[in-house]
């Protein structure tokens, strides 16, 4: 009997993580194969989706969104572990739901305060060791709002402390004697796939900036405003070129903040999800993966969840096909990766249909892979 490891991503609008896998399962098992499913995400929303099939279970909590206004954010927990989604505290569809790009003023003000809240109220129900995923954010305050939230103060020449995120240009010494003590007995873990420095020409500003709202002149000050902020925050932490490190511009530049001053571990977020799940155990039992997301395109081979577990698989000399509701990918450069790639659009020439419904379609692929793939006993 042939055994096969299915490992997806979301569908992003239209299935979660688990559905898909569960869909794609269910034509594999009609055709007389046995299915593991691994959960699969990159650290950005659909992360505590994933964990959700592991018994984690969903806390929610009082937090400052990132225009400050008070929200109710959700994360998960599994005795002493926690799993926070930034996007949940602040993300870009939660200040944009209509998906419109904020205002400059807004981007140039966004924090990340709500983060920390989260962190402090899984700190409350008992977690020593939190995983965040890094993914979403509207913010590029290279995390000052979540330091804020854990008690670090940012001050001013003149000795007055720094409230608003717009003015973080202007610390010039940090007091931290207020975090809270819970942090240094905690393990911290950030999940994601976003390897660009904090600043410069392939940092946060630059390169996320402007669909966070931030104009041509923003995205060069705000650059210059956290290069700043992040020496003032290495030296008085007594830590070196954190500001450069790959990953450090994720979220915002939530990164560098993670590490500067959680002492966090930076993950891929598919090495993430495969080291809590065992997912490197299945892929040791599997004679075919299947992976995948909404849409493949070139982006999809730029380190993306999809690409992170078929480079594995391939490692290992076991063959990957990849399931998407529109691939955007040509053959030669499909095949760097996987053996076939297979779009709901194939089945359904109906876009919207594939999008109301997809997991029927998932169904039929499923089997279709297995009649192609795989032997039939």
């Amino acid at each position: 009997m042939t055994s096969v490891l299915i490992c997806c991503d979301k569908f992003k609008g239209s299935a979660t993580s688990a559905a898909v896998s569960k869909a794609l399962g269910q034509g594999l098992e009609n055709a007389g194969h046995t299915v593991f499913i691994s959960p699969l995400a990159d650290g950005g929303d659909g992360t505590l989706d994933a964990f959700d099939s592991l018994g984690y279970l969903r806390e929610s909590a009082q937090v400052r969104g990132s225009n400050g206004e008070i929200i109710e954010a959700q994360y998960a927990l599994k005795d002493d572990t926690a799993v926070i989604e930034i996007a949940r505290a602040c993300g870009l569809d939660l200040a944009s739901p209509e998906g419109t790009t904020p205002t400059s003023e807004f981007a140039r003000n966004a924090g990340s305060w709500g983060v920390g809240d989260l962190i402090l109220a899984a700190l409350d129900q008992g977690a020593r060791r939190i995983i965040i995923g890094l993914g979403g954010s509207v913010t590029t305050d290279a995390g000052c709002g979540m330091a804020q939230a854990l008690g670090v103060e940012f001050l001013r020449a003149d000795g007055s402390e720094i409230t608003d995120i717009k003015d973080m240009g202007s610390v010039h010494d940090i007091r931290g004697d207020q975090v809270d003590p819970r942090i240094s007995h905690t393990e911290f873990i950030v999940a994601s796939d976003v390897r660009n420095p904090l600043c410069g020409p392939d940092g946060a500003a630059m390169i996320y900036g402007p669909q966070k709202g931030l104009n041509t002149q923003d995205v060069a000050e705000v650059d210059q405003m956290i290069y700043h902020f992040s020496q003032v925050v290495q030296q008085a932490l007594g830590k070196d070129n954190v500001s450069t490190t790959p990953g450090a511009g994720a979220a915002g530049g939530l990164g560098f903040m993670a590490i500067a001053l959680l002492a966090a571990e930076m993950q891929s977020g598919v090495d993430m999800i495969l080291n809590e799940t065992g997912g490197d155990a299945m892929l040791d039992r599997a004679d075919l993966v299947i992976t995948g997301e909404g849409r493949i395109d070139e982006q999809t081979l730029s380190g993306k969840a999809p690409a992170g577990i078929a480079q594995r698989a391939r490692s290992r000399n076991i063959p990957v096909v990849a399931v998407c509701g529109q691939n955007q990918l040509d053959s030669d450069s499909a095949g760097q990766l996987f053996e076939a790639i297979y779009s709901l659009a194939d089945f359904e020439a109906d876009i919207s249909e594939c999008i109301r419904h997809p997991l029927p379609i998932l169904t039929r692929i499923g089997a279709e892979i297995a009649r192609r793939h795989l032997l039939t006993e």
